[in-house]
């Protein structure tokens, strides 16, 4: 005979059924467990559909009522963290461990503390909401039928690029972070504004590699504004960045 808990994880497995047959990926019990605290904690009702799905995590719109909520469950056996852990996550603030699930949870962590300085500081990034072991909750960006588009598949504009460095500014100035590998895909353009995403492996501001980081963030968006007309300057972009000079122009 199952438990109370027994018969609402496979509940949690009925409901998850059909999302994990889009993706093609089956949640291991740990994610299942934390999922399902989420339902008994009334943070959300349903899976709605899903977002996105790469070689760390699979991000789902869900709902509870009319709210809507991104939900992103990482991989607990994701190999990408590899690298991670043969520096021991050291730079990341990750403790050493041979449990996987708890380093995933830690970068987990991270990440929900990261969202949480940087939207503390003004920077246009999602709302956190919860983080539950390798799983993360926050601000839902789009309507009810799909998500926000990111800003690759987005019209450049004067205001998206200005935001766009607005937001590096802030980051870097008000938030002391540098986001570490930030290009067109890691910003979701919501109505007109361009918000921040994938901030766990954000470092300091005071890191040593924290401006080789930056350089090459501020790198990879110049060749992404240059290839719809907009030439930039890489020292301008970094002295406004950095808080040098009070524009880019």
């Amino acid at each position: 005979m199952y438990s109370s808990d027994d018969e609402g994880r496979k509940k949690v497995e009925e409901r998850l059924k059909e999302t994990q047959k889009v993706f093609g990926y089956v949640f291991d019990s740990y994610s299942l467990l934390n999922i399902y605290k989420l339902f008994t904690d009334k943070i959300i009702r349903k899976f709605e559909f899903p977002i996105a799905s790469g070689k760390e995590s699979l991000v789902f719109a869900s709902s509870l009522g009319n709210r809507f909520y991104a939900v992103k469950i990482y991989k607990t056996v994701a190999s990408t963290f590899k690298n991670i852990e043969r520096y021991g996550g050291q730079r990341w603030g990750i403790q050493n461990t041979k449990n996987k699930r708890k380093f995933i949870s830690q970068w987990a962590y991270r990440e929900f503390r990261n969202l949480l300085t940087a939207y503390s500081s003004q920077v246009l990034t999602p709302r956190p909401e919860k983080v539950i072991g390798n799983v993360l909750v926050m601000q839902y960006l789009g309507t009810k039928r799909r998500p926000a588009p990111v800003l690759k598949d987005f019209p450049v504009n004067d205001k998206l690029v200005s935001d766009v460095f607005g937001s590096m500014r802030l980051l870097y100035r008000k938030a002391k972070l540098v986001h570490g590998d930030l290009s067109e895909y890691n910003f979701l353009v919501y109505r007109g504004k361009p918000y921040m995403i994938d901030l766990a492996q954000a470092v300091s501001s005071k890191d040593t590699m924290a401006l080789p980081l930056l350089r090459r963030d501020i790198n990879n968006m110049i060749k992404f504004f240059n290839r719809s007309g907009y030439p930039f300057d890489e020292d301008k972009i970094l002295g406004f960045v950095m808080g040098e000079l009070d524009d880019f122009s």
